[in-house]
């Protein structure tokens, strides 16, 4: 399924590009883009939007 999250705390490009990759090597998880400019996550995952938000705040970041 395909879930649109919005995230706060990405401060520059280059965060969305470290969250981008850090959720692509979930094996869970088959498409994964970030962008910067909206503060959007969209993922093609198998997990449910919980486990999602786990680890995109894992990595620093949070969501809503």
């Amino acid at each position: 399924m395909t879930i649109e999250l919005t995230v706060s705390g990405m401060s520059c490009g280059g965060c969305a590009a470290s969250l981008q990759k850090a959720l692509l090597a979930q094996s869970a998880i088959s498409q994964a883009r970030v962008y910067f400019a909206s503060s959007k996550a969209v993922i093609e995952s198998e997990l449910s939007k919980a486990a999602l938000i786990a680890l995109i705040e894992a990595q620093g970041f949070q969501v809503g």
